[in-house]
């Protein structure tokens, strides 16, 4: 054998022994990680009777309980945001009784980004209110991830008072995005909605814009006049205009429609009057049909007219005999109205298919 024959059968058993080793290695790890799950199912196994006694207020040995491993506390706060009313807070009292809240509040002012925003995390699970102050301080964190560990946190954790550090966190310096905002003051419920109508006539326009959207979404009626005062306001920011415009349309009362007429047929930016148009369609009084048909035939851009096609298709009978005489037209109304039908016709279909089987 040449020696180049020697040290290609070298080199070939050197890999040989070598993929001989990372195979083993593999096989070594995959069965430790099986054991690993196979010991923390059979723990969490032997754990969910306790959970089960905490839930039913019969804990039992409490030596038992104060000696649990830290998976005890992984199952409690896994369970705790599918619980409401007396569960949840038999398993918060466990998390405060084992340390694990006050432990998380520490870590809050930690080094690590990381650590930081898990114990947002936790303490947003825990739904502790005694901290609220300290998590509205993280809203200003140097880390986006932190932030929005701490926004949704005080959504969790249903104090009101955080409605308005969420507001102000949008428009801060490191901002916090609307959407997260948003979320967070969804999760805080009916007890966010006062602050949520004060801040339509406070703040910068993003977080005016946010509070009029989650009041639309609310369906709030006791925010309709002042979301009257701010669509009809032509020095207020068209954006915050528009929202309002939307959340008066979710709200549906007929009370808005003459603002919103005026919005639609004067105000000269098209998607606050698109806004508008929409809002006066679910509404669907005999005002705002006549705002819309004037707006389908006068309107001055063709995004607006389709706007008013789409809302007259909304409001029943009367809105599709108006499309229906329009439709006849050979101009840019014309062409709306036949749109709005043929959408109006297609929406039917399955219905008609339906009653028909």
């Amino acid at each position: 054998m040449t020696s180049l024959a020697q040290a290609v059968f070298i080199g070939s058993l050197v890999v040989t022994l070598l993929v001989v080793v990372l195979l083993v290695a593999v096989a070594v790890e995959h069965g430790a990680r099986t054991r690993r799950l196979a010991r923390d199912a059979r723990r969490r196994a032997e754990l969910t009777p306790l959970v089960h006694a905490l839930l039913d207020g019969d804990a039992g040995d409490e030596a038992a309980m104060t000696a649990a491993p830290a998976l005890l506390d992984e199952l409690v706060l896994e369970l705790l945001p599918q619980l409401r009313g007396a569960d949840r807070t038999a398993l918060q009292s466990v998390l405060l009784d084992r340390g694990v809240v006050t432990r998380a509040a520490g870590d809050l002012t930690a080094r690590g980004a990381a650590r930081r925003g898990r114990a947002a995390v936790l303490l947003g699970n825990a739904a502790s209110v005694e901290h609220t102050g300290a998590l509205v301080e993280l809203l200003g964190d140097r880390a986006p991830e932190v932030r929005n560990a701490a926004a949704r946190a005080l959504g969790k954790n249903g104090d009101a008072a955080a409605v308005g550090p969420l507001l102000a966190a949008v428009t801060a310096g490191q901002p916090l995005p609307p959407g997260v905002a948003g979320m967070a003051l969804l999760d805080l419920g009916v007890a966010a909605l006062p602050s949520l109508r004060a801040a339509l006539d406070a703040g910068f326009p993003v977080a005016q814009t946010l509070a009029a959207e989650l009041l639309g979404l609310h369906g709030d009626p006791a925010s309709t006049t002042t979301l009257i005062a701010l669509v009809g306001d032509d020095h207020r920011d068209p954006h915050a205009r528009r929202a309002a415009a939307q959340a008066l349309g979710r709200i549906g009362s007929p009370v808005a429609t003459a603002a919103l007429a005026d919005v639609l047929l004067g105000s000269g930016h098209a998607p606050l009057q698109c806004a508008a148009a929409e809002a006066l369609g679910r509404i669907g009084d005999a005002g705002g049909l006549r705002a819309l048909t004037t707006g389908l035939r006068c309107a001055p851009t063709v995004d607006v007219r389709g706007a008013c096609a789409d809302a007259l298709a909304l409001t029943g009978d009367a809105g599709h005999r108006q499309l229906v005489a329009h439709a006849q037209l050979r101009s840019a109304t014309g062409e709306a109205a036949r749109s709005a039908l043929d959408v109006l016709a297609l929406s039917r279909r399955p219905a008609r298919q339906a009653a028909a089987a």
